[in-house]
């Protein structure tokens, strides 16, 4: 394994909250070439995130960190988050230490990672709502709870195959819904596709919504 250096901002913002009662603490940002690498494993940490193609092909993370005026050692612990990155065989991992993955306590990450658009990716998301548009590579998405919602060009994509613990899942192609079965849970496949990216998506609760335009 062999460690790549980021460049990170850590510094306490006095702002206004960006929603509700939670105000910006700390921004992590980080910036990696991609070439050498196949594939890329984001681990990523609750929050609201948005993944979508980078302009020339480099893998870059923007995440505000957010704190709740309610929480009183919140940012303390936002300091001791990190972003991180290493390469495992032709695997580019980035995840975010120090975050944990249940009982968050008034912290929570918001932002966007630009992905290089024709690598595959896996994407492990404990919570929260998580975006994914604009990508032509494999995708899998392994998530907890929440909401994943995932765009993407119809003439990009083999199959997908959705599954939801308890919740709902779904899928529309070109403005057709392909129908799913299940009553607690949902489960929907569909292999009809051109293209050469396979999606699948698993999540524990919540739901889940594909559409391929």
């Amino acid at each position: 394994m062999r460690a790549l250096h980021w460049t990170l901002l850590g510094l306490l913002v006095l702002a206004t909250p960006a929603a509700g009662d939670d105000r910006r603490v700390r921004t992590l940002r980080g910036d990696v070439a991609t070439s050498g690498v196949q594939r890329l494993d984001l681990r990523l940490a609750p929050g609201e995130i948005q993944v979508e193609p980078s302009t020339d092909g480099r893998l870059r993370v923007e995440l505000d960190v957010f704190c709740s005026f309610e929480s009183g050692d919140c940012e303390e612990r936002a300091e001791r988050l990190e972003l991180r990155s290493s390469v495992e065989g032709n695997t580019l991992r980035v995840e975010v230490e120090g975050m944990p993955m249940v009982n968050v306590r008034g912290l929570n990450l918001r932002g966007q990672i630009f992905v290089p658009r024709q690598k595959p990716i896996d994407i492990d998301f404990p919570a929260g709502e998580l975006t994914v548009q604009g990508v032509q590579g494999d995708l899998g998405v392994d998530a907890g709870a929440g909401e994943v919602t995932i765009r993407l060009r119809e003439h990009d994509v083999r199959s997908v195959r959705l599954g939801v613990g308890i919740g709902e899942a779904s899928l529309s192609v070109a403005g057709r819904s392909i129908e799913g079965s299940g009553w607690l849970g949902h489960k929907v496949r569909w292999g009809e596709g051109t293209g050469p990216a396979r999606v699948s998506v698993n999540l524990g609760v919540g739901e889940v919504a594909v559409r391929l335009e």
